[in-house]
């Protein structure tokens, strides 16, 4: 298999013509892998224009809408049957309603110029089949109870959402829910919540899948300061033949059973992922250095696990600082004795999975596969200790906004923790446009670099991308072109854990 994961830097010709005979079906874009992962998108659609900031209250309708807003751009991509979303501008685009993502739609971040692009006001509806989200932020002030982004509805599938990176949320930031199928998230950051605004005060629980829900991908995420649901399957996802990939993920802070799975019979993978204990996450039996079990589950739901890790924490608040509620509050639950932590390599792949309790509650104990599931699609995977360093390296939106680069100290520092209030993270988004005088979506430097004047759904360049995907798919490669390497591993290995 074609390793996209680390190709993906490397000469777009190049890389084409390794994947392209790779894979038996053409990727959405290099680097794209697991469920749904070859959609085509938004091809041979037309391109549409985000050229300011501002929304109107109003329905998602071009007719109601002022043009060069965002969702008059996805009312343009509707109303044609599909289409490019590129931004000419950067900033944070302020939504005063719920914006919802069409069938056959390619939201491209990576096309903002500067430093890119950010989401706030109001929560995003992705809601048809063939879609591709990359390189957008999410950065709060949603609505009480709000997710950031909503997978949902029946004939919902072959969803993308790729190096996306979420914060200031108050419930899931990435839900699964109502029918939608063949969904992979992938290199994004989802955590870091604020108040719920419910009784529940603390309710960052970023992945929920629920109401026959299936075929999902979640693999090379950060998950930061969760209660839970990282992710969360519930037991009305699909009755039958439910599959999942859950794998090269770092979990940081997260509360105590952050990996669940009940979905009844169902099948995953859970592959290399590490889980970092922090400032909120409960010890076992009182010990605030004995981790509980990370990967847990009930129904006959079935795991094969490996090289995933899991080490010690604090298990400790420092204070309260709930109003109501317990454990989703930001106060310290009840200790209970759960074993299941595999601190390093030296230990059973199966300690890492929760057992029967000797006191207290546990979600429950998942069936062992020895070998991974054939049926779900493989993604580029490395041990635990290997991959910590490639995922802080490349996660999230880039060029990096203020709030990614705390988030990625505060896992190398082994600080922060749950908030009820967005910090102010003085993110600014500026840049420079790029000139694109006949309005095609493709720099005219680009396409003058190509050989000329190029047509957006062209294939000049490649016998299955569009041209304009070649031009995104280079704006991409550009942004992680001098990312830094980052030795996450050395990090967490080095830390100590303080004394209640």
């Amino acid at each position: 298999m074609c390793d996209l994961k680390s190709a993906c830097l490397g000469s777009t010709g190049m890389l084409l013509a390794a994947c392209t005979a790779a894979w038996a079906a053409t990727p959405a874009f290099p680097g794209a892998e697991g469920f749904g992962a070859d959609t085509a998108h938004a091809r041979g659609k037309p391109v549409f224009h985000v050229t300011r900031l501002d929304d109107t209250d109003k329905g998602q309708r071009t007719r109601y809408l002022q043009k060069g807003q965002f969702r008059y751009a996805l009312a343009q991509v509707s109303e044609a049957g599909g289409g490019y979303v590129v931004f000419d501008i950067p900033g944070a685009i302020q939504l005063k309603r719920g914006a919802r993502i069409p069938s056959n739609c390619y939201v491209a971040g990576q096309s903002a110029p500067g430093t890119g692009i950010a989401i706030q006001g109001q929560a995003i509806s992705v809601s048809g089949k063939n879609i591709v989200l990359r390189h957008i932020r999410f950065r709060g002030n949603a609505p009480r109870g709000s997710d950031a982004f909503n997978i949902v509805g029946d004939g919902t599938e072959n969803i993308v959402l790729d190096h996306v990176s979420i914060s200031f949320f108050r419930d899931g930031a990435v839900d699964m829910v109502n029918g939608a199928k063949n969904i992979t998230v992938q290199w994004s950051h989802m955590g870091d919540a604020v108040h719920s605004g419910t009784r529940e005060a603390y309710h960052c629980e970023p992945n929920l899948l629920r109401t026959n829900v299936s075929h999902v991908s979640l693999h090379h995420n950060y998950y930061t300061h969760c209660h839970s649901r990282v992710p969360q399957v519930q037991n009305t996802c699909a009755k039958t033949g439910f599959l999942i990939e859950f794998s090269n993920n770092v979990v940081y802070d997260y509360r105590k059973y952050p990996s669940n799975f009940e979905a009844h019979s169902g099948k995953g993978n859970v592959i290399g992922n590490y889980y970092i204990p922090g400032r909120f996450t409960h010890g076992e039996g009182g010990n605030p250095k004995a981790a509980r079990g990370c990967v847990t589950g009930r129904n006959g739901f079935t795991v094969h696990v490996k090289d995933n890790i899991s080490v010690d924490g604090m298990g400790h608040d420092d204070k309260g600082e709930a109003e109501r509620g317990s454990d989703q509050d930001t106060r310290r639950g009840n200790d209970a004795f759960v074993t299941g932590a595999r601190p390093d390599g030296k230990r059973p792949e199966t300690d890492i999975m929760g057992k029967p309790p000797k006191r207290g509650p546990t979600p429950g104990v998942l069936e062992y596969s020895k070998t991974r599931f054939a049926e779900i699609p493989v993604v580029t995977c490395a041990p635990a200790e290997k991959n910590i360093d490639e995922v802080m390296a490349k996660f999230g939106a880039f060029p990096r906004d203020n709030t990614d680069k705390r988030l990625l100290n505060e896992l190398l520092t082994r600080t922060g923790g749950w908030k009820l209030k967005a910090p102010d993270d003085k993110n600014v988004y500026k840049g420079e446009p790029r000139v694109d005088k006949d309005r095609d979506g493709m720099a005219d430097d680009w396409e003058k670099a190509k050989g000329g004047d190029l047509k957006p759904n062209g294939h000049d360049l490649h016998k299955v991308y569009d041209n304009i995907e070649l031009y995104l798919n280079e704006l991409a490669e550009a942004l992680l072109k001098d990312v830094k390497p980052v030795e996450a591993h050395k990090a967490v290995g080095a830390w100590k854990p303080k004394k209640p």
